[in-house]
C-alpha cells in the first residue's frame, strides 16, 4: 500500500508545527474527522503537486481550529514527499517522476500510478457525497474551479470557494475527471501558489464544506456562478526554447514579460501583444483542447516579430515559472 492512513496530528505535533509533522508522514496520507452523521462522507484531497501550499495550510488551520463536521470527512495529503524536498512546498514532483494529477485513470510503472489508483479507490468504497481538489496556480491569480461537468451539483460544490468556473473538455489523468454522479469531484484553484488571499479562500471554502449540513439545497447563500467553457491548452513544442523577460530575447522561441500573469483571468482584446516570437514563429506552440480543434493560427498571429490575439480572449494558469511552462503547459485560454 502506498496510500497510509495516519491518526490526527496530536497536541504534540500541534505544538511542533507544521512542517515538523510534515517530515513524520510515511508519504501519502489519509487523515478522517468523524462528523454529526457518521454515515456520510466528504473528501478533501490536496498536495497532488508538492508545490501548492494552500490545501495542506488550510489543513493545519484546522487541526488547529478543527470545526464540528456535518459528516464524516476525509483528508488525503497525496505528494508529500515532492512537498517536503528541499525547500519545502517548491518542488511540484521529484525528478524522474510523473505528474500525479496526470496518472488518474492511466498506467504506469512509477508509483505514482499506483498512489493514484489507492486514492480512487478509497473515494469509490466510500462513496462521498462531495470531493474537492485543492490547487495553486503557479501564478498570480484570483481563485477558480474546474470541472468536466457544468450541472448544478458541480456548480454548487464550486460555489463554496469561488464565482469562476470552468467546464473542460481536456483529458489529462487529472483527479476531477473519474467524477461521477454519485461521488461529484471538482478542483479548486485557490489562487497563486504566494498569494495570502489562496490559503484565505482554502480556509473559508473548507470550512463551510466540512460544516454544512446540505452542500445541494437550493439556497445557501454561496457564490453565483460565472461558467466558462471549452478552455484552450497552451503549450510549448517539446523542443522550443522559452524565456521570460521585458524584452525579446533572440536565441529564445518564444518571450514572454516576467509578469506576464497579471493578465489571469483578464479579458485581452483582439491585436494584444502576449510576447515575442523567434525564427520558428507560430510553429514553436501548439494547442490542446480536448476536441482536437483550435489550431494555433486560429488564435495568435505574428506581426513584426510580436505574437498576438487573433480575438478577445481570456487566459488563466499562466505561469511564470519556467520549468512549469515546459513540462505542462505556458496558460489556458477561452475565446470569446
Amino acid at each position: 500500500m502506498k496510500l497510509h492512513d495516519v491518526s490526527w496530528p496530536s497536541e504534540a505535533a500541534l505544538k511542533g508545527g507544521l512542517l515538523p509533522w510534515l517530515e513524520t508522514l510515511p508519504g501519502a496520507s489519509w487523515l478522517t474527522l468523524p462528523g454529526r452523521d457518521p454515515n456520510r462522507h466528504r473528501v478533501i484531497v490536496t498536495l497532488l503537486h508538492g508545490n501548492e501550499p494552500s490545501g495542506t495550510n488550510a489543513f493545519w488551520h484546522f487541526v488547529e481550529n478543527t470545526p464540528e463536521c456535518a459528516v464524516t470527512t476525509h483528508f488525503c495529503l497525496a505528494n508529500v514527499n515532492a512537498a517536503k524536498t528541499n525547500t519545502p512546498f517548491t518542488t511540484r514532483h521529484l525528478d524522474g517522476k510523473p505528474d500525479m494529477n496526470r496518472c488518474f485513470g492511466r498506467q504506469g510503472e512509477d508509483d505514482s500510478y499506483e498512489i493514484a489508483d489507492e486514492i480512487l479507490a478509497r473515494i469509490t468504497s466510500l462513496a462521498p457525497e462531495a470531493v474537492v481538489d485543492l490547487h495553486n496556480t503557479s501564478g498570480t491569480s484570483p481563485a477558480f474551479a474546474v470541472s468536466i461537468r457544468d450541472d448544478d451539483t458541480h456548480k454548487q460544490i464550486a460555489s463554496l470557494f469561488t464565482k469562476n468556473m470552468l467546464c473542460s473538455d481536456v483529458r489529462l489523468g487529472a483527479l476531477m475527471e473519474m467524477t461521477s454522479e454519485t461521488s461529484p469531484i471538482v478542483t479548486i484553484e485557490c489562487g497563486g501558489a504566494g498569494d495570502r488571499a489562496a490559503h484565505e479562500v482554502a480556509k473559508k471554502g473548507l470550512n463551510d464544506f466540512m460544516t454544512a449540513e446540505n452542500l445541494f439545497q437550493g439556497d445557501t447563500g454561496f457564490w453565483p456562478i460565472e461558467m466558462l467553457y471549452r478552455p484552450v491548452r497552451i503549450q510549448m513544442q517539446h523542443d522550443s526554447a522559452l524565456c521570460y523577460h521585458d524584452q525579446k530575447i533572440d536565441d529564445a522561441d518564444l518571450t514572454l514579460a516576467p509578469d506576464i500573469d497579471r493578465h489571469n483571468f483578464g479579458r485581452m482584446a483582439a491585436d494584444t501583444h502576449i510576447g515575442w516570437l523567434g525564427g520558428r514563429g507560430l510553429d514553436a506552440l501548439k494547442t490542446d483542447d480536448g476536441k482536437g480543434g483550435h489550431p494555433i493560427a486560429s488564435l495568435f498571429y505574428e506581426k513584426d516579430g510580436e505574437l498576438k490575439l487573433k480575438a478577445a480572449s481570456k487566459l488563466f494558469m499562466i505561469t511564470t515559472r519556467h520549468d512549469i511552462a515546459l513540462s505542462d503547459c505556458l496558460f489556458y485560454m477561452v475565446v470569446d
